[in-house]
């Protein structure tokens, strides 16, 4: 990757408790280019984002899940309510759908099960890092996330196969239905008669799929 601009370097700020992980990915962003800050935990992470000037702050973050005290998922929500325009992706050695799922609710930017290819990595990063172009609105990214989905969603499933896996179909039908229906309530302040209308159901079927969810 050729960075050679007159602008200085996108910062990257990785955090991990792994020191193997941190090492692997600031030597390969560092030689492609990019300033890399490392930190071994979430907490430390935070206040150093919190103190950071807006225009400091990094281009993007790359965070495990399971850390010790501060987790991704909470480090993600509390630097999403600092800055929502800063992307963040989540990387885990704990590949389930509902790992996955969570990590999209909560704003993530991708996320990048472990172990990963290291050229897959710096192409995520590069997409990351892309400058995000104003306009009066913001038109929706559902054309790309369902493409995001699609790719996440056929790893999960090899994975899940080449575990032994017989249940993925029902597993991932039982996520996705409860993911929508907990956005269809969430729209409506859960309203059911709303919901089910949204989501082209009768209100019967979304109180049988609610008790068959629970």
């Amino acid at each position: 990757m050729n960075l050679a601009t007159n602008t200085p370097p996108l910062e990257i700020w990785i955090i991990d408790d792994d020191q193997s992980m941190r090492w692997v990915l600031e030597k390969t962003l560092s030689n492609n280019g990019y300033q890399v800050s490392a930190f071994e935990s979430g907490s430390v992470a935070l206040a150093t984002f919190k103190r950071t000037e807006p225009e400091a702050r990094p281009r993007l973050i790359i965070t495990d899940v399971r850390m010790p005290g501060i987790n991704g998922f909470e480090l993600l929500k509390q630097v999403k309510n600092i800055s929502p325009q800063t992307p963040i992706i989540v990387m885990t050695a704990y590949t389930d759908l509902d790992t996955t799922v969570q990590a999209f609710q909560e704003g993530a930017f991708e996320y990048l099960p472990k172990p990963f290819d290291i050229d897959d990595a710096l192409e995520l990063v590069a997409r990351a890092c892309e400058p995000v172009v104003e306009t009066g609105t913001n038109p929706p990214r559902f054309p790309d996330e369902i493409g995001d989905w699609e790719a996440q969603l056929r790893l999960w499933a090899k994975q899940q196969l080449s575990q032994g896996e017989t249940d993925i179909l029902k597993n991932a039908a039982r996520t996705f239905e409860n993911t929508l229906l907990d956005c269809a309530l969430e729209a409506t302040r859960g309203r059911k008669q709303d919901a089910a209308r949204l989501l082209g159901w009768g209100r019967n079927t979304l109180t049988r799929k609610l008790k068959e969810l629970s």
